[in-house]
């Protein structure tokens, strides 16, 4: 079949989206829109034109261009100010030569310039990338941070490592949880930190940490940049997690407590007798 000239500058603007950057492949826009991947193969055949409510869809989260789409006039993408929803659209991913996201690494001398460059592809592609066999890694979007600092301990020590998995600006209020632990991303400043979410209310978050030294602070959610929730720690601090098992130690301890019972035998058996 044929399909509408409306689909066709669907497709147009699909293309262009792919081309920029804004999303990995055509199945990733299927996944973030809710739409199905075999819809999108369909239409690239001709064999299906593009629904309304994917229009719709598409129009809000990447700003097709509704004139463009059902007139032809204009630009592909419409210009109004990015909102918090659209800031997933910035969000810069490295991939291999299979077009697989590989896990970008920020070490600590690098996450300085971070918040004002993540953005940029040159800064990213400078950093070490890598994978993991794990299939939880192979969804979704996930960067590790190097851990500095003691406000952690001892929790996190200096030198950890931690994965975490980004978070949709659109989706803070609600999926950002009381208690857990995020990386939190400003134009200053990486921290990792247990958070309170406030954003409903006072339009905030309260950044908590382990180390009671510290106290906490809040950060406004216009500032913040990127949130990561933290999913899986490496660390190299084995001997500090690991109990210390003292050999001669526990040897004269159960030789005492073993002249105990026999003293305790001892005292209940001339009990007995008397």
């Amino acid at each position: 079949m044929s399909i509408t000239s409306v689909t066709e500058r669907f497709l147009t603007c699909l293309d262009q989206l792919v081309t920029d950057g804004k999303v990995r492949s055509k199945r990733h826009f299927a996944l973030t829109v809710g739409y199905h991947a075999q819809g999108i193969s369909e239409m690239l055949a001709h064999r299906r034109d593009a629904p309304l409510e994917l229009i719709e869809k598409a129009v809000l989260v990447f700003r097709f261009n509704p004139v463009y789409l059902f007139t032809g006039h204009g630009n592909l993408f419409s210009n109004t100010a990015e909102d918090d929803g659209l800031r997933l659209m910035n969000l810069t991913v490295v991939t291999d030569q299979k077009g697989e996201e590989r896990i970008v690494h920020v070490p600590y001398p690098a996450q300085a310039g971070y918040g004002r460059l993540l953005d940029d592809p040159v800064f990213l592609s400078d950093l070490p990338t890598y994978q993991l066999p794990d299939p939880q890694f192979r969804s979704g979007t996930y960067r590790s941070f190097e851990i500095a600092g003691a406000s952690m301990e001892p929790v996190f020590m200096q030198g950890d490592i931690v994965i975490s998995a980004f978070i949709e600006p659109r989706y803070w209020e609600q999926a950002i949880k009381n208690g857990q632990i995020y990386i939190i991303v400003t134009h200053q400043e990486v921290v990792i930190k247990r958070i309170n979410n406030l954003i409903k209310t006072q339009k905030c978050i309260e950044c908590c940490s382990v180390n009671t030294v510290y106290e906490p602070y809040t950060i406004a959610a216009e500032d913040i940049r990127e949130v990561w929730k933290a999913r899986v720690k490496l660390t190299t601090h084995i001997d500090e997690l690991t109990p210390t098992f003292n050999t001669h130690a526990i040897s004269e301890q159960l030789q005492v407590q073993q002249k105990m019972l026999e003293t305790l035998h001892h005292h209940l058996t001339n009990s007995k007798a008397s």
